[in-house]
């Protein structure tokens, strides 16, 4: 692909900046310090090629045996800017009355630096991190490569600390948990397989946001998949936001069993269903989704696509995909990936200066140009491909103390978590490892008060115990 040539003031030089802070978190006074540096990748002629730039939070009354939580989001192209300033920083970026974000920064009280560092990771290309020799594009741009650098990127952080003896639990945001699936590969052991290099770090816990894929959920319907979000949105907006969550909890419940119970039998009976079966699922399927009993019927009880709920199950308004609590009315321009820019304006304009960041670069919390180089496919093994889930799945077994925590935003209409459920009972995982919840958000499923909560109360209890 033909891409336009970049504009750039930027001459590069690898950076470190470090600075001390403090904060009270239940009660008690945290001493942290910031670390904000490149790791840069070189050729083997030494010619830098990319920096990955990593900010990170350490607790400086600590040992070396403290454990490490590494955050990415996904995009490919998408920087942690959302993950930093919304759920796990030091400081969350202001909200106005009405919940929009706002030019400030404000203490994070729910920070989990009280019992673990945590490293922001942005891949090559977003954030802070460059792609220094655009001839390498393909080197990174790609699932395996892309994992790679920050699998690499992960190894030097806890080299250059002597954090051997840390436990390293891993956290990623949509396309970021196919990245967390694929990192965990390229830290374990196979030299026949991934990197080549033996780098056998272990990882004591895996946190996946957002389920980017759908490898073992392709058999499943997108009507069936997309039940659980249809029902919660349906029931959010009825009830104009004002829910009891036990009601609300309840009512996705009872979808997700009649899309199992009852749908999936019609489905499977196909023009066998009389013509008063089909009129009585539409019915059903028009009280959970809000869609007409009339679609149901003329689509034979299946969605024509995700837009048509997004359009059609709110009369006079089109619901956003990445948070269907949003709605914008009927005709007003709809960008999916937002518009706010404050989140940008925050991280240059006030939390880089915080950090004593001072330096020739600009934070960028998206760029295009990654997502339309990406290449998907990937690297052949001996024996054959391995799915992303599979990668999660070996290393599970490989390592019999990891936990894995599913994590998925009821009101997703793009990594929505009937698709995760699925998923998750269909990978072949150690069940008493695995977590899967559902949380009172969007494709962040801490963009709500409540679900940021919830969440990092699960979190926080599954890396207390795989310290």
């Amino acid at each position: 692909m033909n891409l336009p040539e970049p504009f750039s003031c930027e001459v590069f030089s690898p950076v470190r900046f470090e600075k001390d802070h403090e904060m009270t978190l239940h009660g008690n006074v945290i001493r942290f310090r910031s670390v904000c540096e490149d790791t840069v990748f070189y050729s083997p002629e030494e010619n830098p090629e990319a920096s990955l730039f990593t900010i990170s939070y350490e607790r400086m009354d600590s040992d070396r045996q403290r454990p490490v939580l590494f955050l990415w989001n996904g995009g490919p192209g998408s920087a942690t800017s959302t993950l930093h300033l919304e759920c796990f920083g030091p400081w969350l970026m202001s909200q106005s009355d009405d919940g929009t974000p706002a030019y400030g920064l404000e203490e994070n009280p729910d920070c989990l630096l009280d019992i673990c560092d945590l490293v922001f990771v942005d891949p090559v290309g977003v954030g802070l991190s460059r792609l220094l020799n655009p001839q390498k594009a393909s080197k990174y741009y790609n699932v395996d490569g892309d994992a790679r650098s920050v699998a690499f990127t992960i190894v030097e952080w806890l080299r250059r600390r002597n954090r051997f003896d840390s436990s390293v639990h891993i956290c990623g945001e949509s396309y970021g948990t196919v990245r967390a699936c694929r990192v965990l590969a390229e830290l374990g052991r196979s030299p026949m397989s991934e990197s080549r290099m033996v780098l056998g770090i272990p990882v004591s816990t895996v946190t996946l946001i957002g389920l980017a894929t759908s490898e073992n959920g392709s058999d499943i319907d997108s009507t069936l998949a997309l039940l659980p979000a249809m029902a919660a949105t349906s029931w959010y907006h009825r009830h104009n936001g004002d829910m009891s969550s036990q009601e609300r909890d309840a009512f996705v419940a009872s979808a997700w069993d009649f899309g199992r119970q009852e749908l999936l039998s019609a489905y499977f009976s196909g023009d066998d269903l009389s013509p008063r079966q089909e009129a009585e699922l539409s019915r059903r399927l028009e009280f959970y989704t809000g869609l007409s009993h009339d679609y149901w019927g003329a689509h034979h009880l299946h969605l024509g696509s995700v837009r048509d709920f997004m359009t059609q199950s709110l009369p006079g308004f089109t619901l956003d995909l990445y948070d269907a609590r949003k709605c914008v009315p009927e005709g007003t321009p709809y960008n999916e990936i937002g518009s706010s820019n404050t989140p940008i304006l925050v991280m240059n304009g006030l939390l880089l200066p915080r950090l004593g960041l001072s330096l020739q670069r600009l934070y960028y919390t998206g760029n295009i140009n990654v997502n339309l180089q990406f290449q998907y496919a990937t690297e052949d093994l001996e024996g054959g491909k391995r799915t992303h889930l599979q990668c999660l799945r070996d290393s599970m077994l490989a390592n019999p103390h990891m936990q894995v925590l599913f994590a998925s935003g009821l009101y997703d209409l793009c990594t929505y978590a009937g698709n995760t459920r699925y998923c998750a009972a269909h990978a072949h995982l150690p069940k008493d490892r695995v977590l899967v919840r559902d949380y009172p958000g969007g494709h962040g499923v801490y963009s709500s008060q409540e679900g940021r909560l919830r969440f990092l109360n699960d979190l926080r209890s599954m890396i207390l115990k795989g310290r």
